[in-house]
Order: C-alpha cells, then structure tokens, then sequence
C-alpha cells in the first residue's frame, strides 16, 4: 500500500487490487473518503487478444497546495498487439448523492459549462447537434465532464482534474443512483482504440487530486498546471476590434467592410482588429475561393490595413461541406465509419471532418495558410468548428483523437508563425499551446433566450453562463475569448442586459470585439462600449460553485487597493442587489470615517456624488442586468482619492500608480487614451486646478462631494485645496 497525505488530501493505492482511495481529512482515522475505485485497462478490441498480459504501474505524489498526482502506466506483455478503449484511472464510487453539485465542464467551446446537481441535468440536444456539441465517445447513460470535475456537497468537496491533454480527450462519467444516494465516478483517458504493441509502455493523463481547496482555488491552480506543463500561449495584450458575423452573417461583402472602416474612422474608437467572418468563401473547404461579394482579399486587406486596424479572418479549417469541391476532389481525406465519411453535424447541408493525420491534408493545410497568412497577409486568425478533427471514426493513421486533433492545428500553427489565433468550436484543453485566445462559450445573440433552445445554442443567456465558468482559465490556459458585444439598437436584447455584458466583458478582461453595424450603434450604445475599453488583466468569478450562473465577479485595481465588483440578477424578475466596498477592500480602522467608499457605476442620471456611499450600496435591478460598483479604500487623512472611472473595471490595469503630497494627486495612467477618473473631495476639500492633465467638472460639496478628472497617459497632477 502507497499512501501521500497533502493537507487535506489523502490518496492511497494498494497494487495487490489496484485500488486507488481518496479521502479528505488527517490522520489515519480522521479522513473521510470521497472516492474508492480501481484502475482498470478496458480493451477495445477482445478478439485481438483474448486473455492480453497488460501490466498496470500506479505512481502516487505529493503536489503541493493540497493536491495529490496520480499517474498511470500500462504495458503489454503480450506476444500481439492489444487496442486499447482506454485508461481508467479510478473506476469507484462516491458519496455525493442526488442534492450534492457537481463541476460539469463541456466537451468544447459551445458545449454548456457550469455547477448543477447531480439530479439536474441541461436540456438534452438535438440529434443534429450533437456532433458538434457532444463527445459521442463517451457513454449516453451517464453526466461527462472534460478535462476537469468538482463535486461538493455533505461529503465535503473534491477537485479533479488531468493536467496532459496532448494525446487524451480525458473526461470524467458521473452515474447518480437516487436510491442509493451515491455517485460512480470513472476518470478516463481514452485511447480510442489505438494498438498498442509488444513491449510498448503507454502513460494516462497524470490526474490531479485536490480534496483540500476550495473548488475556485483548486481549478484554477489546476489551470495553471495545465498552462505549464503545456507550454500555454499567453499574449501580453489582448485583442479589441470588430467582427461581421452578427450583423452581416454569410451576407458580408467587400463593400460591408469598407463601409465599416469609414463608420469607424467617423466614430474614432480605438480598435486594434477588424474581421472578416463567415460569408467570404464559396464553401467550407474552399477557403482560397472567393464568394461573389470579394473580388481580391488582398485587396479588402489593404483597405483595412491603410484604415490602421489589423485585418483579421474566419476559417473552419477542419470543417467540410459535401458539396464542396474539396469533398468531391479528396473523399479519402475524410474521418470515415465503414468507408462513409462521418456526421460532423448540420451546416450548410451534410458536413465532414478532415482526417487531420492524411498526408495530404497536412500539405493542403500549410498550402491554404501559407496563401492566408503569406499572400492575403492575414494576421489575426479564429478558427472555428475546430472539434470535427476530433470526431470518432477511421483515419489514416493509427492515433487518438486528440493526438489527430493537434497534429491539425500543430500545422496550422507552424504555418502561420505568431499570426494571432483564436480557437472557437474546439476541445478547449487540447487546443493549449496552439491557441492564443479561446472562445470559451456557445454564440452570443441578438436576444437573452430562445425557448426550446439547449444551452449550447446561440444566446446571450447561454454565452453568459460559460464565460463565468471558465473564468479560470483566461491568462492560465490561453486569453478568454467571451464573443462579441452588440450594443446597436435593432436586436431584442434590453439596455440592462446590454450592460450586464459589457460589465462581464470588461471586468473578466478577455478579448472584447464589436458586432453591430457601425450605422445602427446610438449615442448610449457607444458610449457603453467604449466603457469597456481598453481590457483589464481579468477578475474573478464569486458563486462558483454554489449555482449554475454566478452572481458576482470583482476586479481588483493594484495600484491603491480599489476594485470594481459586479452583482448580476440573472432572474427574469427585478431584484434588489447590494454591493459592500468592505467586502472587496481593506478598511483602515473600524470608525465611520474610516469605512471605505463606493461608487454606483452604472446608476441612474444622478449627478455623480449622488451615486457616492461610505458604506454598502443597495439597488433594484432589471431582469438579467448588473449592480456595479467601484470601491476604494478610504484614506486615513480624509483626503481626495480615486475612487472609480468611467472605465467599467475602475481602470484596473490602467491605473499604475497614485501619490498624495500636500495637496496634490499625481496619478499615473498606462494607456494609450485619456481616462475619466472619479475622485472623492471629502469635508472641505475642493478642486483647484488640474496642472494641464484636462478638465476637472465639480460635483457640489457635502461630506462627501465628488470631481471627475480627465487623465491622460502618463504623469497627471491634480490639485486640491
């Protein structure tokens, strides 16, 4: 028997019957078990090798930060080869039964990704769906969750997760008996059915066990595991701009962007990347023909590039129509199931997956991004529909599905350099390291909901709840990726559900693209998005894993100890929302005069100091909006500080440095735009003059009294008497 005990995670494993037993707690006695089950070798094929001799070698080591590693090898000792179906690092059962929760993580980018009970479940998909949504490897009868779970309940809580994801789409099956209470768990890293020779030594996915941590602080130090030992890609900036798709759809023209680039230059908001989404090519597949509306992509990337935006482009490499002329040129190219090409799921007609590990494929994939990349000078890339590489069936060589998926997008990569990337319809964790950024949810739309609708399908609700899930992977596994705002005035989408996800968007600090016809876009409407700019480092999500959508994400601002925090009624009832600054920072003694301040963000048309508190603030909110506040600390002197900005995030990365002497605030501001900051003026004190750094407006004076102060980049002084 092997035993590691890591503060509160205690894992054994006795090699005699391959049980593997994981507790929480001290002591030989004092812990309680979470999960007891045996590492087992499923053979896909028994015909191959009726009674195969696999040996079976379990490693068991301290991790640090609570957590516990088990890693998995098997080798065959048979005389032929063996296939194997998969790895099951632990087989068991639980104690979580049917009022406990559990951390579903969703196949790909689309699929839906939250806390639920194990007696809840998401709407099941459609059958046209599911090979997009759906790994149709895993088994139909039980709750699958990718590349990491987390159950929490009575029995305590447990965090698990793989940290390889370069040969394995590792999941985790949840099975819950309602008559027994309990749940069966299988950590599995499928191997697909892939040969595994004489003498040859076969490693799982080394799992993560963490029974000590909370579930937000043992995913996203999970994350950070995964990022390191993947070689994750985190760019130092992330992308703004402007995309076509949900406006224009496959409509788009030539004409489309070039009326866009001057809507742009007369509205003069600071952009880095503009677009081009579906509608340009003549069919999936072939990506270098033309559609009708684009005579010359050089061309149209000229005018992009003369307007100072970098041009950007859509392709769904891995994904083909039937009736294009590739699919009729090369159908040995194709993922097949005896000789047929396989369901990649409903687009334009029947769709296909590439075979990723054909040569053939490899040399058409360098050849059309060496066109993209080389001759049309693309730099910026989303690549879509990413999973139909991964899809089951037959392919040319003997691989798994993951090992085919990155052979595919590794060409991609060596092809287009460090041309920017953007993964979007792909299995999320195999996709690191090749990626820059991830769209980490289903679509968004010009609407909160669709009855009827699973929750993989286009909606704003549906893009929500994912990007509040998957908060921990942004700047650990690649830049979050939370689709584009609409904020023009032609969709069904209320105001507060417009700001509720700009508020998302600017306080999480993922990429953050525009979606509207430029023409369509009001006063307010762009206003709103301009207030989100220029991203912030990110926040972090609270309620996670308490409900299905959490309720709160806070951004801290460094330089002086403020923070912007977000309260969301995700109801479709106002609610009343309170927000407490004493929650989010540090207060400097326990005297009213000392509680620190608060600023509502987003309230109504009151003048400024009106939306002042020394304390909590407390609003009823529209049916899917947001309560945000900026908080900051207050300073002990009873002097001037900053307390918020029109920035959504209370310019949390913007803001560098603040200094007080003697009546002067010099604030520092590293951003390429001048900033509005909100400074209290408490008691007496009172704006002089601003030192040349732009304009100060002056709110009245009471106890409390507020300036709003323009900031430009660099070193500001404002003055104070």
């Amino acid at each position: 028997m092997t035993r590691v005990d890591v503060g509160r995670t205690v894992v054994a494993y006795d090699p005699d019957t391959r049980r593997l037993d994981i507790r929480s707690g001290t002591g030989t006695d004092g812990a309680e078990p979470l999960c007891t089950g045996h590492v087992d070798v499923r053979v896909a094929d028994a015909d191959t090798a009726s009674d195969p001799d696999l040996a079976v070698d379990v490693s068991i080591a301290p991790a640090g930060s609570g957590a516990v590693d088990v890693t998995v090898a098997v080798t065959n000792r048979s005389a032929a080869p063996v296939r194997i179906a998969g790895i099951d690092v632990v087989d068991g059962a639980t104690p979580f039964g049917p009022a406990d929760r559990a951390f579903v993580h969703g196949y790909q980018s689309w699929t839906p990704t939250a806390t639920l009970r194990l007696d809840e479940s998401f709407p099941p998909e459609e059958p046209a769906n599911r090979p997009q949504m759906v790994d149709l490897a895993a088994p139909a009868d039980a709750r699958t969750s990718h590349a990491v779970t987390a159950l929490t309940g009575e029995p305590g809580q447990l965090t698990l997760g793989f940290l390889d994801h370069d040969a394995f789409l590792s999941r985790f099956d949840l099975r819950t008996d309602a008559d027994t209470g309990r749940t069966a768990l299988t950590a599995v890293c499928p191997l697909d059915g892939v040969a595994l020779e004489p003498g040859e030594c076969r490693e799982a996915a080394t799992l993560r066990v963490d029974a000590d941590r909370p579930v937000p602080t043992a995913l996203a130090g999970l994350a950070s595991a995964v990022g390191d030992r993947m070689d994750a890609r985190l760019p130092e900036s992330v992308p703004t701009g402007w995309c076509s798709w949900y406006h224009y759809f496959t409509e788009v023209t030539a004409a489309d962007i070039r009326t866009t680039i001057d809507d742009l230059g007369e509205w003069d908001v600071d952009l880095d990347v503009l677009q081009i989404d579906d509608g340009y090519e003549t069919a999936f597949g072939d990506w270098r023909t033309l559609d009708a509306g684009f005579e010359s992509m050089a061309g149209v990337r000229d005018d992009i590039v003369d307007a100072g935006y970098t041009p950007g482009l859509w392709v769904a490499p891995f994904y083909v129509q039937a009736d294009s002329q590739l699919a009729a040129a090369h159908p040995e190219w194709l993922v097949t199931e005896d000789g047929d090409p396989v369901d990649a799921g409903a687009r334009h007609g029947p769709m296909y997956g590439l075979d990723t590990t054909h040569p053939g494929v490899i040399e058409w994939l360098r050849d059309t991004f060496g066109t993209i990349v080389d001759e049309w000078e693309i730099d910026y890339l989303k690549l879509d529909f990413l999973y139909a590489a991964a899809l089951p069936g037959d392919r040319h060589d003997d691989v798994t599905r993951a090992e085919a998926y990155r052979r595919g997008l590794s060409t991609i990569r060596d092809a287009v350099g460090d041309t920017f990337v953007v993964g979007c319809g792909a299995p999320g964790f195999a996709s690191v390291g090749l990626v820059d950024a991830m769209r980490v949810g289903p679509d968004t739309a010009p609407y909160w909901r669709r009855e009827g609708d699973a929750a993989s399908q286009p909606a704003h609700e549906n893009a929500v709840r994912n990007v509040l899930n998957r908060q921990f992977c942004h700047r650990r596994l690649w830049v979050n990726d939370p689709d584009c705002q609409l904020v023009r005035t032609t969709t069904a989408l209320t105001d507060a559900e417009r700001e509720s996800f700009a508020a998302l968007v600017a306080l999480s600090g993922g990429s953050n693209l525009l979606s509207d016809a430029v023409s369509e876009i009001d006063r307010d409407g762009r206003r709103l998005f301009e207030r989100t700019l220029p991203p912030v480092d990110g926040g972090r999500v609270g309620g996670l894993p308490e409900r299905e959508f959490p309720d709160r994400i806070a951004c801290d601002r460094p330089a002086d100890g403020g923070a912007a925090v977000a309260a969301f009624n995700w109801t479709d009832d106002s609610r009343t929302l309170r927000v407490d600054p004493a929650n989010y920072v540090d207060n400097s003694g326990d005297s009213p005069a000392s509680a620190p301040y608060a600023w509502d963000a987003l309230g109504p048309d009151d003048p400024a100091h009106e939306r002042l508190s020394r304390g909590p603030i407390e609003r009823t909110v529209a049916p899917h909006g947001c309560l945000l506040v900026h908080c900051a600390p207050a300073p002990p002197d009873r002097r001037p500080t900053v307390v918020g900005a029109t920035h959504l995030a209370n310019a949390a990365s913007q803001l560098a440095a603040t200094r007080w002497d003697d009546g002067t605030l010099t604030v520092e501001l590293d951003a390429d735009a001048p900033m509005e900051l909100v400074v209290t003026t408490p008691g007496a004190w009172r704006a002089t003059d601003t030192a040349g750094s732009g304009p100060v407006t002056d709110e009245p004076n009471g106890s409390d009294g507020v300036v709003t102060v323009v900031a430009t980049p660099g070193s500001n002084e404002f003055r104070f008497e």
